[in-house]
């Protein structure tokens, strides 16, 4: 301060806020007021010397400025990059059409901006991963789905992944649910939707995990799955599995022994027709 102090009556007898913005920038250097320097220069369109000012004062925001008035936009952008100046450096690089690496300045603290670049551009694994930063789930998941290298789209769905079993584990189950849906993993939704104890919720999901399993085959499993929630279901995966002994055992639970005793015969199980028919009282007579 003091040193400032000798400067400002140094310089009032010479009218200096009188001189031009170069003048005043040479006398300013003369004494080291870099920064103050640096600002006259700028006045005066010296951005060279402007920028060796800045250079000097440590003061990157102006310095970065510098750049830019010179057309050095990789040097600019550097300067953003190592300072942290990532508004400054993303909208340098809007400027100058540069979404992809706007969008990576942006990914710091601003990642569902960074998101939206990214996706309008076509990159959707790293639109993904900023939706995920930006706690949104759904969105990363649509992103990820939208990849054309399967090794990206694997990636994603890995760290959406993850992030929802950050979700289950933190009690989180509602978020979680919709993630685990979105993945086809039936099993941990779910598993959510009993803790959030939701019949309804239950009952869909349920039916879902089993249509699943029907379509990869897997019939018995499919009807394990349906019949406590959807007996009628369970009966026609069962069927489409051959499994009849579950068919002829979910029949009898439901007490529908005259059906149960049909299959029966249509199978030549003729024994087990009759103790049916024997236990249960049926008015259908096996001979």
């Amino acid at each position: 301060m003091p040193r400032f102090l000798h400067f400002i009556k140094t310089f009032h007898k010479k009218q200096f806020f009188k001189l031009p913005p170069e003048q005043k920038a040479k006398l300013l250097l003369h004494d080291r007021f870099y920064f103050f320097a640096g600002l006259y220069y700028m006045e005066a369109k010296k951005y060279k010397e402007a920028t060796l000012c800045f250079e000097h004062a440590k003061a990157y925001k102006h310095l970065i400025i510098a750049y830019q008035k010179q057309g050095l936009y990789s040097k600019a952008l550097l300067v953003a990059q190592e300072h942290g100046y990532y508004d400054l450096g993303a909208k340098l690089c809007l400027h100058i059409e540069n979404n992809k690496k706007a969008a990576s300045f942006y990914s710091y603290k601003k990642p569902l901006k960074a998101a939206k670049l990214y996706e309008k551009d076509g990159f959707y694994f790293e639109a993904g991963m900023n939706y995920l930063k930006a706690y949104e789930p759904i969105k990363a998941y649509d992103a990820f789905n939208c990849c054309s290298n399967i090794e990206d789209k694997q990636k994603g769905f890995a760290a959406l992944n993850e992030f929802s079993l950050v979700l289950y584990f933190t009690k989180h189950y509602e978020n979680a649910f919709e993630i685990f849906l979105a993945l086809g993993d039936y099993y941990s939704a779910l598993d959510c939707a009993k803790k959030l104890r939701e019949p309804i919720l239950i009952k869909s999901t349920t039916l879902l995990l089993a249509a699943d399993e029907a379509e990869n085959a897997h019939f018995l499993l499919a009807g394990k799955c349906a019949e406590q929630v959807a007996p009628e279901h369970a009966l026609i995966y069962y069927a489409q599995g051959k499994s009849y002994y579950d068919m002829i055992r979910l029949l009898i639970s439901r007490e529908e022994y005259d059906k149960a005793i049909n299959l029966c015969l249509l199978q030549e199980q003729f024994e087990m027709a009759n103790e049916i028919a024997n236990t249960y009282n049926s008015d259908l007579m096996v001979i």
